[in-house]
C-alpha cells in the first residue's frame, strides 16, 4: 500500500508541477494574446484608413474619366469646326482667285 501512495504521490506531485507550468505558459500566451490584440486593432485601423485611401483615388481616377471624356469630346468639336473653317478658307480662296481672274482678265483685255 505504500508503494501505492508513493506512486499517487508521485503522480500528484507531476500533476501539481504540470499544472505549475500550465499556469506559467498561460500567463507568458496571456501576454502574447494581448500583444496581438493590439497588432490586430492597428491592422484593422490601416486597413480601414487604406481602405478610405483607395476609395479616394477610385473617385478621382472617375473625375478624371470624366474629365478626359469632356476634353476628348471638346477636341473632337474643335477638329470638326477646324475642318469646317479649312473648307471655308478653300471656298474663299477659289472665290478670291476667280475674282483676281477676272478683274486681272480685264485689265489685260482692256490694255490690249
Amino acid at each position: 500500500m505504500t508503494q501505492r501512495l508513493d506512486r499517487i504521490e508521485a503522480i500528484l506531485e507531476r500533476t501539481a508541477q504540470s499544472a505549475e507550468a500550465n499556469s506559467t505558459a498561460i500567463e507568458a500566451n496571456a501576454a502574447a494574446i494581448d500583444g496581438n490584440r493590439v497588432a490586430i486593432e492597428a491592422n484593422r485601423v490601416a486597413f480601414a484608413q487604406l481602405r478610405s485611401t483607395v476609395n479616394s483615388l477610385v473617385q478621382v481616377v472617375e473625375i478624371h474619366h470624366l474629365n478626359h471624356e469632356a476634353t476628348q469630346r471638346n477636341f473632337e468639336g474643335i477638329v470638326t469646326e477646324l475642318r469646317e473653317i479649312r473648307s471655308e478658307i478653300r471656298g474663299l480662296r477659289t472665290k478670291s482667285q476667280r475674282i483676281l481672274e477676272h478683274l486681272f482678265g480685264r485689265q489685260e483685255n482692256g490694255e490690249s
